[in-house]
């Protein structure tokens, strides 16, 4: 950050300046830096090598992992933000990335959780091999001349102009009676 002058939000700033600035807010300038994550230990510790040094060194971190495949997935290669404690040990905080998350290629599937405001209507979109869809009165689907209505007391009506049922193999219909016309 330039001496006098905050930056805007909309300004696209390096990661070092982010770091510095990052420091500053801490007032840790000169304790915070960035680091390559080398090599992960058969016993869990990270090496990583400094900016502007050669040479990989010990690590501690505040990220904890299931296992060392996760850690070795999540760190590798990646360019961590590391403090370092008054001894030089770094303890690594956190990966630094461009994104909030990656882009997955292929199916371009992802998984999204929200809680939406009671009273206000949403639209969804989603390309995923599963759906999942949890209401507390109802869930509708409509399309065209064409709907399905779930209802909290487990009634369900499924209405169209044309309604096909086809099974390659048994296709039963159940229920405590049922009424054909």
């Amino acid at each position: 950050m330039t001496q006098g002058r905050k930056s805007l939000p909309h300004e696209r700033r390096s990661t070092a300046t982010a770091v510095a600035d990052v420091g500053e807010g801490f007032g840790t300038r000169g304790q915070m830096a960035t680091a390559v994550v080398d090599d992960i230990s058969p016993d869990g510790v990270a090496r990583v090598v400094l900016t502007g040094e050669e040479r990989p060194r010990d690590a501690a971190s505040l990220m904890r992992f299931s296992s060392g495949d996760a850690a070795s997935e999540a760190l590798l290669g990646r360019t961590v933000l590391v403090l370092l404690n008054p001894d030089g040990l770094p303890v690594i905080v956190g990966v630094i990335s461009e994104r909030l998350w990656d882009k997955r290629e292929g199916d371009g599937a992802c998984e999204i959780q929200a809680k939406l405001p009671a009273g206000e209507t949403r639209a969804v979109q989603l390309d995923k091999r599963r759906v999942d869809l949890e209401a507390t009165d109802e869930i509708r689907l409509t399309c065209g001349k064409s709907s399905l209505v779930m209802r909290r007391d487990g009634s369900v009506v499924i209405r169209g102009v044309q309604i096909v049922s086809r099974a390659t193999q048994s296709n039963k219909i159940r229920g405590g009676t049922v009424n054909i016309n």
